[in-house]
């Protein structure tokens, strides 16, 4: 007997859709494939049932492997399948959780081409209203949506600190790997309270059936062995392979996703191709076995000065500047070589910032180097001398005076790359651009070589610093690391070799940007210039005199020209 009178064709209607969902439950893979339309690699498979009822999950995924696209659809089930079912998409940076959430969108509207056969069941679940036509809401703060059963599914798009006391069945961590200890230490409450608790009324709890437990997933490709995920990670799977039925971690290496198989059979198209995880290999190989092969970098002890969650803490996603657009006052920072180790501009913007004072965003790395050759050695100083001063005055700005948005240019004068007799030297007379404007030489009025020169070129501009990096490295590296510890310099977020970048935008639906050749060029200079950076340890010596170089089992492997 019930307390609501229904009539026997709303009663089995009823139990059909009871049917239907404990089905659901049990065989959620083939619910997603049979409700959703979205057909399942094998190894994404494995990991959606095995990660179905654990209550501490982590997968460590490489790049293009797919972990949005198994993320959506896990959410999307768990939330259609559990009645006032709630979740969370976090991410270090808003705009992550906002796309994971635009791509379950995506898929419930059938707007992605690469799933075929995707079905509508999905969105006619969504709430929607006069003001909502599709169920889908986006608020800055927090993206939503919501279904009749009373789920509701949010991305956390704010600061950590606005992210508490909230309650929650799944916590789904995007890219977590390079997110911050405050993410998690503030989220992971959420879902701390147990999901069977029952109070109030003449319910008696021991009739109530077991419920799904809260859950925590970690989703990332392997970062360093100082962020909070490689701890989960190390903590998860020792927990696992001693059986503890409540852990469960899926570690997948490019390998797997390069000859993944679909039912059994090896799939003819794979996500990722070997040719790009070769390309990688020899752009960065240290990033590249650690978004592909799942290999944590390991971080150094006390010793080493930068660490990563540092340079992760301080990057933003932003293109790289190539011009000056504005008033915008720029600096370069040149080591040249010729025959040995690279070649390298640095190009950063000086901003005076009304909290903080004088902050830097380095803007542009560029490596001027001969791809003709096998060794990959630089071209030829006047070639390298001849893209300076093109960028010089892309950066000072057409419109403006000369180097009137130039600050400074600092140039290593060693005697290995020619910084003198090649560089200062070379840039001491009027030069014509390929226009035909004629501009302004440039001269070190301070250094000692170069004053008797002075009035010889009086037409050259004081804006040239050459130093000597082996007496002032240990100034340098000093200054560095407390111009880091304060958070005054900013780099672009890594890149992820897709072609385009998401930015964050006022209404937080985030902006697709492509990229251009030299803007993707620039990115992964300015990736190995972070690489070198927490490559560089300090060293003490006998006396209270301290070195910052490369460490030994380092020294022929990674170059420190960037840095």
């Amino acid at each position: 007997m019930t307390k609501v009178n229904m009539s026997q064709r709303k009663i089995d209607g009823f139990i059909k859709l009871a049917e239907v969902i404990q089905w659901g439950r049990k065989n959620p893979v083939k619910f997603v494939e049979r409700f959703f339309g979205m057909e399942l690699l094998d190894y994404q498979k494995y990991a959606f049932i095995e990660s179905w009822y654990k209550q501490y999950v982590l997968w460590c995924m490489g790049r293009n492997s797919g972990k949005t696209t198994l993320g959506s659809p896990f959410i999307m089930a768990k939330s259609l399948l559990i009645p006032n079912f709630q979740a969370y998409i976090l991410a270090g940076v808003g705009s992550q959780s906002q796309e994971m959430f635009l791509k379950i969108e995506k898929i419930a509207k059938r707007e992605i081409a690469s799933f075929t056969g995707l079905t509508d069941i999905f969105y006619n679940e969504t709430v929607k209203s006069a003001a909502n036509t599709d169920g889908f809401t986006h608020n800055p703060a927090s993206f939503q949506y919501k279904l009749y059963n009373g789920s509701i599914v949010n991305s956390l798009n704010g600061s950590f600190d606005n992210n508490r006391s909230k309650r929650s069945n799944l916590n789904f961590y995007d890219e977590s790997g390079f997110a911050p200890d405050e993410l998690f230490t503030t989220s992971e409450p959420f879902a701390v309270q147990n999901s069977d608790f029952r109070l109030g009324g003449d319910v008696d709890v021991t009739l109530f059936p077991k419920q799904m437990p809260n859950q925590l997933i970690y989703a990332s490709s392997a970062s360093s062995t100082d962020t909070y995920f490689y701890r989960k990670y190390s903590d998860f799977a020792k927990k696992m392979f001693l059986g503890d039925k409540r852990y469960f971690v899926a570690d997948i290496s490019s390998d797997i996703v390069i000859n993944a198989t679909f039912n059994g059979k090896l799939y003819p198209v794979s996500l990722l191709s070997q040719e790009t995880v070769d390309a990688a290999m020899r752009d960065n190989k240290e990033k590249a076995m650690r978004e592909y092969k799942n290999i944590f970098t390991t971080e150094g002890s006390d010793n080493q000065i930068i660490k990563r969650a540092m340079i992760i803490r301080n990057s933003e996603t932003r293109p790289p500047v190539l011009v000056n657009d504005g008033n915008r006052k720029f600096l370069f920072a040149i080591d040249p070589a010729r025959n040995h180790d690279n070649s390298v501009c640095t190009i950063a913007e000086l901003i005076n910032d009304e909290n903080v004072g004088y902050r830097l965003e380095i803007s542009n790395n560029v490596s001027w180097t001969d791809l003709e050759k096998k060794k990959k050695t630089p071209i030829k100083t006047p070639d390298q001398v001849k893209d300076f001063k093109r960028m010089l005055i892309n950066y000072n700005g057409i419109q403006s005076a000369d180097y009137e948005n130039i600050e400074r240019i600092l140039l290593d004068a060693g005697a290995g790359g020619g910084g003198m007799n090649a560089w200062a030297d070379g840039l001491l007379e009027d030069w014509v651009d390929k226009n035909g404007v004629k501009h302004r030489g440039l001269i070190d009025k301070q250094h000692d070589e170069y004053k008797s020169y002075i009035s010889k070129y009086l037409n050259a501009a004081d804006k040239l610093s050459l130093l000597s990096p082996q007496k002032l490295k240990s100034d340098m590296f000093e200054s560095l690391i407390e111009m880091m510890d304060l958070n005054l310099i900013s780099f672009t977020e890594t890149y992820d070799y897709k072609g385009e970048i998401t930015l964050p935008t006022d209404d937080g639906e985030g902006k697709k940007y492509k990229l251009t050749d030299e803007e993707i060029l620039s990115l992964t200079n300015i990736d190995l210039a972070k690489e070198e950076l927490v490559s560089i340890y300090k060293f003490s010596g006998s006396s209270t005199k301290v070195r910052y170089d490369l460490p030994p089992d380092k020294k022929h492997k990674v170059h420190d020209d960037r840095a």
